[in-house]
């Protein structure tokens, strides 16, 4: 392969790994809806956890069409103008999401500083631990295993009969592990420069 069709390749690949990243910050996070990418669909699981999540902690208080026609677009009331016209049971609602938010924002900016002081392994068990149903670890975690197990990586991809990140990681030989940590590294700096870009920072 020569220069010019390596670097045309690992352009190609850069630019199908910051896609996917977005894809995952504006679909199923601020749409709270799944993507496709080439006939495939991505996190609906996790999208769906995420709205079951908020359904059942907030069906007491307001009816479940309402919660859910809220979740239709979620980021739009969550904005200034559209949360102070919401009742206290609909800002609920949102101020659950808009703490999904926050926690994402903060934790995708944390996170690659813990792979690189703790080590990937250490770091997925921390997420994977911390990881409940429909919270922000529990999507981080996802987000990053289904990029791994996805076309857009650029040396490894999670085999299709290992089920969860965390065992395939630490089953690896060195090199791979290496290869992984760079690669989901790599993922994880786009997502960063996602979340900063289209995540609204709330004010203090």
């Amino acid at each position: 392969m020569n220069k010019e069709n390596k670097e045309t390749l690992i352009n190609k690949l850069e630019k199908g790994r910051a896609e996917f990243a977005y894809k995952c910050i504006q679909e199923s996070l601020i749409n709270l809806k799944p993507f496709e990418l080439n006939s495939v669909k991505f996190l609906e699981d996790a999208v769906n956890s995420i709205k079951d999540t908020i359904i059942n902690k907030m069906n007491k208080e307001i009816k479940e069409e309402k919660i859910k026609d809220l979740l239709d677009s979620p980021y739009e009331y969550s904005l200034k103008d559209k949360y102070n016209t919401l009742t206290d049971e609909e800002k609920k609602v949102i101020n659950f999401y808009k703490n999904l938010l926050k926690n994402y924002r903060s934790y995708i900016k944390n996170i690659p500083t813990m792979i690189l002081s703790n080590g990937l392994g250490q770091t997925l068990a921390f997420i994977k631990s911390k990881s409940e149903k429909g919270n922000a670890y529990e999507l981080i975690y996802e987000q990053l295993t289904e990029y791994m197990r996805s076309p857009y990586t650029t040396r490894m991809q999670m085999p299709e009969d290992k089920k969860e990140l965390i065992d395939w990681v630490i089953s690896c030989d060195s090199e791979k592990y290496r290869y992984i940590t760079q690669e989901i590294l790599a993922f994880l700096n786009w997502l960063k420069r996602f979340a900063e870009g289209l995540i609204e920072e709330e004010e203090e």
